[in-house]
């Protein structure tokens, strides 16, 4: 039995790394958040609007041009452009969707802005998001 429980926790260990930052190309989490969030945040004003957000996930990561980012994309993307793995890129796009339908759309940004301003003042600022990017990292 204890042979089991072993070879359990050995599996369920090698089978969670793959969701891990792996600071790929020596980008550390703090680096990829920084990152992400200059990207977002377009006019350099401390604030990620809505457009800033469409602007950045459709013109970067819709490879498709049909105005959604499905997980496929995002996660090709994400990679390229962070060198996370893939199953973590993936934990980021789920983390990012908001809703069932398996691509992030003008329907996700409303949801997102809500859960992410933590000060309750409708707008997201770059700490807020940097928070919530740090929390999206913590949980994988």
């Amino acid at each position: 039995m204890k042979v089991f429980v072993l070879i359990a926790a050995v599996l369920g260990c090698c089978l969670a790394l793959p969701c891990l930052h792996d600071n790929a190309h020596d980008l550390t989490e703090e680096h990829v958040i920084n990152m992400v969030v200059v990207a977002l945040d377009t006019d350099g004003d401390g604030v990620i609007s809505e457009i800033d957000i469409l602007n950045y996930f459709i013109v970067n990561f819709d490879h498709n041009f049909d105005f959604q980012v499905d997980s496929g994309e995002f996660v090709k993307q994400w990679h390229a452009t962070f060198h996370d793995s893939e199953a973590f890129a993936l934990h980021v796009f789920q983390q990012l969707n908001t809703n069932p339908d398996n691509v992030l759309s003008l329907a996700d940004v409303d949801p997102l802005v809500m859960r992410v301003d933590t000060s309750g003042d409708g707008l997201i600022q770059n700490d807020e998001f940097k928070q919530q990017l740090e929390l999206i990292y913590a949980a994988c």
